[in-house]
């Protein structure tokens, strides 16, 4: 069985009750900047939780998003997750080769962790910006060369510090006892992830190899941050 239809199994379970996660999904979403009757595209949507997130804090906008994944496992978690959600549609396509949209079809194109394990990133992008109406706006959010799980657990107990003495009880009772069979084999996968990102079997891009693709795909005002307690890069990019 692929990574990514054992990774889908968990993967929404697991990360959606990680501190430093549930920042990325803001960030993301503050990114977007997503303005009343925007149609966003998701590409690489895996289990929906960006889509969830986006849906959830515009819900008075009026928007539509199209989530796209090349896993029938992760989309069907993302059915799950969106269920009920009108606004939301869901696809089976591979970020490889070209999309079935027309030119100049969404306001906005998010890709979040997705471009690493494509074939050729800047390839891809090109396409992502072919969909993108003119003004509109790519965001997306790629591991770092470096990149590792340890400063974001680091983050992750942090966080739960902060909390309340009850609240860092429930919290702990959730997830250090029910999701720890769950939260190990999530670390495992990421491990095989990190491992083959670092022996540059993925694409984990430094700054400069990212502006690099984005350059390549015809972008231009192209900002770069750091994320995800810094162990991603933080895209915003206007067509």
């Amino acid at each position: 069985m692929p990574i990514w239809e054992v990774y889908s199994c968990f993967y929404g379970l697991s990360l959606s009750r990680l501190f430093p996660y549930r920042q990325l999904l803001e960030e993301l979403n503050s990114a977007l900047d997503i303005k009343t009757g925007h149609c966003v595209l998701d590409a690489g949507c895996g289990p929906g939780l960006v889509i969830e997130k986006v849906i959830r804090e515009n819900k008075s906008k009026g928007i539509s998003i199209t989530g796209v994944d090349f896993s029938r496992a992760m989309l069907r978690q993302a059915r799950r997750r969106c269920r009920g959600e009108a606004a939301v549609k869901l696809h089976v396509a591979d970020l490889n080769k070209e999309l079935e949209f027309g030119d100049d079809t969404f306001d906005r194109v998010i890709c979040s962790n997705t471009l690493y394990a494509l074939q050729s990133p800047a390839r891809t992008i090109a396409e992502l910006r072919r969909v993108l109406k003119p003004g509109g706006l790519l965001v997306a959010a790629n591991p770092k060369p470096e990149a590792g799980q340890r400063q974001i657990m680091n983050e992750h107990v942090a966080a739960i510090k902060k909390l309340t003495p009850l609240h860092r009880r429930v919290h702990g009772f959730v997830v250090t006892l029910s999701l720890t069979p769950v939260n190990l084999i999530v670390m495992a996968i990421n491990r095989t992830i990190i491992d083959r990102g670092r022996a540059k079997g993925y694409h984990f891009l430094d700054e400069e190899g990212l502006r690099n693709a984005l350059l390549e795909a015809g972008f231009c005002d192209i900002e770069i941050r750091s994320c995800y307690a810094d162990q991603d890069w933080l895209v915003r990019a206007p067509k």
